[in-house]
């Protein structure tokens, strides 16, 4: 509440960005912000839809091609394999891509290239 509170106070079209069906952007919608759901296409999902932890084996995913057809997965199909393979639904509206995690700038480039050779328009909000 006090993120979207914040954003609220603060004016302006602010959008409130945050997990898929999370309460967070439920409570952005409550307030009259736009709620905007994210995917991590470079993270590992647990099959309860959560991020597997950083200290984890496999919590990043590195490999840019792997990140890339996740992303596609993420944004054209609603879905995102979960480390043990469960098919998770997951529509997203944004992606984050980690700047620190191993490869990022390939991982970016891959992306980029996968969305726009399937037709994927991406805009800024």
């Amino acid at each position: 509440s006090a993120v979207v509170r914040g954003a609220r106070d603060a004016g302006g079209p602010l959008a409130v960005v945050g997990p898929p069906a999370s309460a967070l952007l439920a409570a952005a919608v409550r307030a009259g912000l736009r709620g905007v759901a994210e995917g991590f296409p470079d993270r590992a999902y647990a099959p309860n839809g959560s991020l597997v932890p950083r200290t984890a084996a496999g919590a990043l995913v590195t490999d840019a091609v792997l990140v890339a057809a996740r992303a596609l997965g993420m944004v054209r199909d609603g879905q995102v394999a979960a480390q043990d393979g469960t098919v998770l639904g997951l529509q997203v509206e944004t992606l984050c891509l980690h700047g620190d995690s191993p490869g990022a700038a390939a991982s970016a480039r891959a992306v980029r290239e996968t969305l726009a050779a399937a037709g994927v328009l991406v805009t800024s909000a």
